[in-house]
């Protein structure tokens, strides 16, 4: 054999061997272990990263030519001997949830049965039941934000209740869009509603925080100092005699409510009620609004008013009567007359004003400089006084005064807003989404407020007591079907005191 080809056989023969050698050395130091392999889960593939086992999803397709190849997904976790597979935070395991709150959501199901009735009235069945649904989380876990709502919904019995629902965050986007810019359901709603009220409407407004600078109503209010951001006006229409939330709508922050309840009244025609308002709602064009098409109205007067400093001129009153809410009891003077063509009553609530004077004596003596003996001297006139115009003519003063006092229900109404459902701040950035957000708080509140009214059998025990027990209820999946577990003896009287059965309805 020629020499040279020796030479090639010899020279083809090392690198064999090296390249074996280095071939070894790789599958030395970068292969799986079989033990390993066994180990990760079905659908996946390993690496060998520095001596870790990383686990990662993998995909097979095949190319225009026909090729099948392996395309590598992301990471999902890793792999260690004697523990197994350890998955990501990201990763779910086991995509079938076994556990789901259950006791809170069940019962209010079961008690805002009106609530529900009234939205497929005015909407078709699918959109009322999914604004029912979003509506029934924010009364439960308190204002949510569109991102968290679909969590909220998987994790309780509501996805067993209603599977087919699309609660994504681009499809509620969508619904709040046509919730604020199609209205024709919405304003059908509130006509119902009106038209069932007792006609007795207490109006008021409410503050919300708005963290999105993108947002057209979001503007610099009267509280901007408070909360340090801009702000939104909801104001809202409310029964003072059922307590029923009727209308709702989201304005600019800095609009006045006597500006935006023009709009807000001239949403649905209303005809012969009576609205209670706050004294930011006085103007002239306000008060011919307020007794139009046979409308009346009970408003307090500001003090820098004309007709006021009028009636405050002269504090003689000699004639009184005694006002009792609850087991609260005060004697109230008053006066009632007509001043520039307007009835104007005047009132000094007793106990109230000898409360205000002691309050004012009580900083003098701790030396408060604001608090001065001819400060005292000037104010004790008007302590528990308040003006009230209004244009009922057949009332006596003291119906009059018992009907105002009402107003301050929707102010009870409003802390379940602000402390409870947590309606502080808002980030939304659009306007016609947020209104569709006022709307879906229109619908939480009548959820509250029919809830509220059944928690009236539960002696003793508010209704946020009553949603804290009936939330330790859960239903667990057993042997392919659902249950309910672990209930005791409270809750069992709990549920039944809420007509609610122990059963997953699915």
């Amino acid at each position: 054999m020629p020499n040279f080809i020796v030479n090639i056989t010899y020279m083809c023969y090392n690198l064999g061997m090296i390249l074996g050698m280095r071939r070894s050395t790789y599958m030395g130091a970068y292969s799986v272990p079989e033990s390993i392999r066994q180990l990760k889960p079905k659908g996946t593939m390993v690496k060998n990263i520095s001596g870790h086992y990383y686990v990662y999803e993998y995909s097979n397709y095949t190319d225009e030519n026909g090729k099948r190849h392996t395309k590598m997904g992301r990471s999902i976790g890793s792999i260690r001997e004697g523990i197994g597979f350890i998955p990501n935070n990201t990763f779910a395991c086991d995509s079938d949830i076994s556990t789901l709150d259950f006791g809170e959501y069940a019962i209010t199901m079961a008690n805002s049965t009106k609530t529900l009735s009234l939205l497929k009235e005015c909407f078709n069945p699918q959109d009322a039941v999914t604004i029912y649904t979003v509506a029934l989380i924010h009364f439960i876990q308190g204002f949510t934000y569109l991102k968290d709502i679909k969590s909220y919904y998987d994790m309780s019995v509501l996805s067993l209740k209603y599977p087919s629902l699309k609660l994504g965050y681009e499809s509620l986007s969508k619904l709040y869009d046509t919730l604020g810019r199609r209205q024709t359901g919405v304003l059908k709603l509130e006509e119902k509603l009106i038209s069932e009220c007792s006609h007795q409407i207490a109006i008021d407004g409410h503050v919300i925080g708005c963290e999105s600078t993108e947002n057209d109503l979001a503007e610099k209010g009267y509280k901007f100092k408070k909360l340090g951001e801009a702000q939104l006006n909801l104001l809202m229409a409310y029964d003072v005699n059922t307590h029923t939330p009727l209308m709702s709508r989201i304005y600019e922050g800095a609009s006045n409510d006597k500006v935006s309840v023009r709009d807000f009244l001239n949403q649905i025609e209303l005809k012969d009620m009576l609205f209670i308002v706050d004294r930011g709602f006085y103007s002239t064009e306000n008060i011919n609004l307020f007794s139009s098409n046979g409308n009346e109205y009970i408003i307090p007067l500001g003090k820098n008013l004309n007709t006021c400093k009028q009636a405050v001129h002269s504090l003689e009153m000699h004639d009184r009567f005694m006002y009792q809410k609850g087991k609260k009891a005060s004697v109230v003077e008053y006066k009632d007359e007509i001043i520039d063509g307007y009835r104007v009553i005047t009132y000094r609530d007793l106990n109230e004003s000898a409360a205000e004077q002691e309050n004012y004596l009580r900083h003098m003596t701790k030396g408060d400089k604001s608090y001065t003996k001819e400060g005292f001297e000037r104010a004790k006139y008007f302590m528990g006084v308040i003006v009230l115009q209004t244009s009922i003519e057949d009332k006596t003063p003291e119906e009059i005064y018992t009907l105002f006092k009402e107003r301050w229900t929707i102010e009870t109404f409003y802390n379940y807003f602000k402390n409870k459902a947590g309606y502080a701040a808002i980030h939304e950035e659009d306007y016609y989404k947020t209104q569709g957000l006022s709307f879906i708080m229109l619908i939480s509140s009548l959820i509250y407020h029919e809830m509220s009214e059944a928690a009236k059998v539960a002696e003793g025990k508010t209704l946020q007591t009553c949603l804290l027990e009936a939330r330790m209820v859960k239903a667990n999946k057993r042997h392919g079907k659902w249950t309910v577990c672990n209930c005791l003896k409270k809750q069992v009287a709990l549920f039944k005191a809420f007509n609610t059965a122990i059963q997953v309805d699915a």
